[in-house]
């Protein structure tokens, strides 16, 4: 077996057609299908089902498939280490939703180790994505936030994709509002679902918004004027501070006495909530955590559930 093999079965499956994978891979259709059959013949699996209509996976296709896209990742991975010609001994990556708190921890991380010629990789991205790229080993954990009432469909999940979850805390709801929000104001301590109702919410892509009732038939927590959404943490405030509309958010007080909370906003609990959001972290069942993994993971826990912070 070999790599180029792997990345013409990913070619065909890609354009369910032998005749197109040829071209684009700037091969003959003849030589690649007698490469692919070889490969059948070397493992004893037909990984295709070839006929006038197109090329289709087999059922053992379909998980060598996945097999193969996680051995070529790694390949590619292989290869880039190289090209830095042993500069670079390691490389430590996280996927984090849109946390603050999350950014801070992974500088503190990389201040102490910036002269160790590491490459430090820090994605902010939707669950959706952190899912995705721990589960193929793109990065070593995920920390994510997941509303209670959705939780069992979520490790449920996650457990088909080889994921292990594992809590940190629970925090309350909180509406995050800018400057122009009639919330703004430091005297108003908390607020009530209802009066949320006259103004637009402002979510990230994948949120789910059904935890708080908005475009579910079956619940009616929050009733929004109207859905803003945006893909990232900068579209987000600016639109806060520049319109009446409010973000459902975590603000742990305990993660941000050492730690800046984000300029001109404010993190407002809602009284009369009963869900909870859990914030908590992913990683792959097989995974063994590195050294950086494990003190992200001490400094969370110290940030977040101390009751003293440890200087």
């Amino acid at each position: 077996m070999k790599i180029e093999q792997l990345i013409q079965v990913i070619e065909i499956a890609k354009t369910n057609s032998i005749t197109l994978a040829a071209k684009n891979m700037f091969m003959s259709q003849s030589n690649l299908s007698t490469s692919v059959r070889e490969l059948e013949n070397e493992i004893r699996q037909q990984i295709f089902i070839r006929s006038n209509s197109g090329t289709t996976l087999t059922p053992f296709g379909e998980a060598f498939l996945k097999q193969a896209k996680l051995t070529i990742k790694q390949f590619e991975y292989i290869k880039n280490m190289s090209s830095f010609h042993g500069k670079w001994n390691e490389k430590f990556s996280i996927a984090s939703y849109y946390f603050l708190f999350a950014a801070y921890i992974f500088l503190e991380i990389f201040e102490t180790n910036k002269n160790s010629h590491m490459i430090f990789d820090f994605k902010e991205c939707s669950r959706r994505d952190i899912i995705h790229m721990v589960a193929h080993k793109e990065t070593e954990l995920g920390i994510l936030s997941v509303p209670s009432t959705q939780k069992n469909n979520f490790v449920s999940d996650i457990t088909g994709k080889g994921l292990e979850y594992h809590k940190m805390t629970s925090e309350k709801p909180h509406i995050l509002v800018g400057e122009s929000s009639p919330f703004f104001p430091e005297n108003i301590s908390s607020v009530k679902l209802s009066d949320l109702s006259s103004y637009p919410i402002i979510a990230y892509e994948d949120t789910d918004l059904t935890a708080f009732g908005v475009e579910s038939p079956n619940t009616n927590l929050l009733s929004p004027s109207s859905i803003i959404y945006v893909s990232d943490r900068g579209t987000l405030l600016q639109f806060l501070q520049g319109s009446d509309g409010y973000h459902i958010a975590t603000k742990n007080p305990k993660a941000y006495r050492q730690y800046l909370f984000h300029e001109r906003t404010r993190a407002i609990p809602i009284e009369d909530v009963s869900l909870e959001l859990e914030i908590g972290w992913l990683k792959s069942k097989d995974t063994i955590l590195s050294e950086f993994g494990q003190q992200f993971l001490f400094k969370m826990q110290e940030k977040l559930v101390l009751e003293q912070y440890i200087v």
